[in-house]
C-alpha cells in the first residue's frame, strides 16, 4: 500500500466552488422586422470540463424554416441589442456551432451541439446566441446568457487556485490517488463532481494513508483539503 505523503498547508487559501456552467439563454424575440423568424423554447449553452462549450435546444424549440439556419456563440462587444439586429455575422466575433434547420433538415425540436473554442477566443467574452440565415445573410433571431467568470463556473475558479497547496498522485486516476501536502492539523477531503454533488464527504487524511476513488465513475472531479481553521484549497482530479 503506498504511503500517504504529509508535509504543510500553509499555502491553502479560502475557497467557496462556483457554481455550475451552464447557463440559460433567453430574451428572444429581437426580429422585428420579420417576427416569424423569432425563437420560442428552451436554449442552453454549457462550459465543459474540457474547455469545449454545448449548445442544446429543448424539444420546445422552434423558429420559421429557412434554407440554413445556424447557430453561432457571439460576443456582442458592447453593441445594444437594437445595433445587434442590423449588424452582420461576419462582423461579429462569433463562433459557428452548427446548422439548425435547412431544406433537408427540420429546425424545430432538441439539438445538441459541442465545440472547441478557436485559438485566441475567451468563453469569458461571449454573452449572445445567434441564430443567423448564412445564405440570405438574414439576421434571424439572438438570446442572452450570463457569460461565464470565475465567479460563477467552477472550472474557470479553478484555474485561479494555488496549484502549489497539495498534489494528486496519480492524476489521472483508477483506483486510489495519493494526497501530498504540507505539515498539518486536522485535514479532510471532500470530493466533488461537477454538477455539485458532494460524493465524498470529511474523509480524515490523517487517517487515511490513500484515497479510494475506486467507487467514482469517469469523470472529472473536484478535490478539496479544508483544514480546522476553515482555510482550503481545490484541486481537479481526472478518473479514468
Amino acid at each position: 500500500m503506498k504511503k500517504l505523503v504529509l508535509f504543510g498547508l500553509t499555502l491553502f487559501s479560502t475557497f467557496t466552488i462556483g457554481a455550475q456552467c451552464l447557463e440559460a439563454v433567453d430574451g428572444f424575440g429581437n426580429n422585428n422586422s420579420i417576427p416569424m423568424y423569432n425563437v420560442e423554447g428552451t436554449v442552453e449553452v454549457t462550459l465543459n470540463p474540457d474547455n469545449s462549450v454545448t449548445l442544446e435546444l429543448g424539444d420546445d424549440f422552434m423558429t420559421a424554416s429557412g434554407p440554413d439556419i445556424r447557430a453561432y456563440l457571439v460576443n456582442s462587444g458592447g453593441l445594444t441589442d437594437t445595433q445587434l439586429t442590423t449588424t452582420p455575422i461576419a462582423s461579429l466575433q462569433n463562433v459557428q456551432f452548427g446548422l439548425v434547420g435547412s431544406a433537408t433538415v427540420p429546425q424545430n425540436g432538441a439539438k445538441s451541439f459541442t465545440i472547441d473554442l478557436p485559438g485566441g477566443n475567451d468563453i469569458q467574452d461571449f454573452d449572445k446566441i445567434f441564430f443567423y440565415c448564412l445564405e440570405f445573410d438574414q439576421f434571424w433571431d439572438f438570446g442572452t446568457f450570463t457569460p461565464f467568470t470565475d465567479e460563477t463556473c467552477s472550472i474557470l475558479s479553478i484555474e485561479d487556485q494555488n496549484q502549489n497547496a497539495f498534489q494528486l498522485f496519480p492524476n489521472p486516476a483508477q483506483d486510489r490517488v495519493e494526497i501530498v501536502t504540507e505539515a498539518f492539523t486536522g485535514v479532510t477531503a471532500n470530493v466533488i463532481a461537477l454538477n455539485g454533488t458532494l460524493v465524498m464527504r470529511d474523509v480524515n487524511i490523517q487517517d487515511a494513508q490513500q484515497l479510494d476513488v475506486s467507487a467514482l465513475t469517469q469523470g472529472i472531479y473536484l478535490v478539496q483539503l479544508t483544514t480546522s481553521e476553515g482555510n482550503s484549497s481545490i484541486q481537479k482530479l481526472v478518473i479514468q
